[in-house]
């Protein structure tokens, strides 16, 4: 049977991550590639099933398969997954900038990447994950994992509060505001804004702004048949223009994307805001 369940973090990191999220399924669930789309966030996640396929291309058919806890950058291209069996999967969700509490890698160095958790947070990960398998349900995993990190908490980086304000600019503004109007409106220079966000966030505004815009556009798309209308409200150019970025991020025109099977992409639109 298929499960997927969020859960909320402690007010103290309420900034810093944006769920906690249980994933379990049976051997059909992902048995032939599935789609990753780009959401913007850095994830993770303890495997605690059978071994699986991450980042699948044409060019690597195969993918990357692990078994230990990974931590799975931001991404700016269409991947694939795949399961190898049984799917039981626990996972945590940074939001923009928040693995950047943790760490003092530039989030930049892992767009695209998967990382075992080990080589970037250390060997208690490990320790870690084997006390997870101990706990007897997800609810005393999410506690277990929530505690961990509250005592593992370096100080909150100056430069996230940029971040935020010009990620909830982005998000809010009723229109298409722009990068350089923020820049105006805040008096931030746009070289200091795209240096904090490449070491916090792991991508440049701009691009940041593009996949933002793409996710409210497949989020539209669900609602509408006519593209013109999904161009309209998200602010893009033209169809060409929108066309474009879809193939960019999901490998597929937007009808065949609606024709598909897209299991990992759609519980992530219903799921995940961005």
């Amino acid at each position: 049977m298929f499960y997927y369940r969020q859960y909320y973090p402690s007010i103290q990191l309420a900034d810093i991550i944006e769920c906690y999220w249980v994933l379990r399924a049976p051997n059909s669930f992902m048995d032939v590639p599935d789609r990753l789309i780009p959401g913007g966030r850095v994830e993770l996640i303890f495997n605690f099933g059978d071994p699986a396929d991450w980042l699948i291309t044409a060019d690597n058919p195969h993918g990357t398969r692990v078994s230990e806890p990974v931590i799975m950058g931001q991404r700016n291209q269409i991947f694939y997954v795949k399961s190898t069996g049984k799917i039981r999967m626990l996972g945590i969700r940074f939001k923009p900038g928040g693995l950047a509490s943790f760490t003092n890698l530039p989030i930049s160095d892992l767009l695209n990447m998967l990382l075992p958790a080990e080589q970037l947070l250390g060997k208690a990960v490990k320790s870690l994950e084997m006390r997870l398998l101990d706990c007897s349900d997800d609810y005393k995993q999410i506690q277990l994992l929530d505690a961990i990190l509250k005592t593992e908490l370096k100080n909150t980086p100056v430069d996230l509060l940029v971040v935020n304000q010009t990620i909830d600019m982005l998000r809010n503004s009723r229109d298409d505001i722009s990068i350089d109007t923020i820049c105006q409106q805040t008096g931030w220079y746009y070289k200091k804004l795209e240096r904090i966000f490449l070491k916090n966030v792991g991508y440049t505004p701009k691009h940041y702004h593009k996949i933002l815009r793409f996710n409210k556009a497949v989020r539209y798309m669900r609602t509408t048949n006519t593209l013109t209308d999904v161009c309209h409200v998200c602010n893009y150019f033209d169809q060409a223009h929108f066309i474009r970025d879809f193939r960019l991020f999901t490998g597929t025109t937007p009808s065949q994307f609606k024709k598909e099977d897209n299991k990992i992409a759609d519980f992530l639109i219903k799921y995940q805001s961005v």
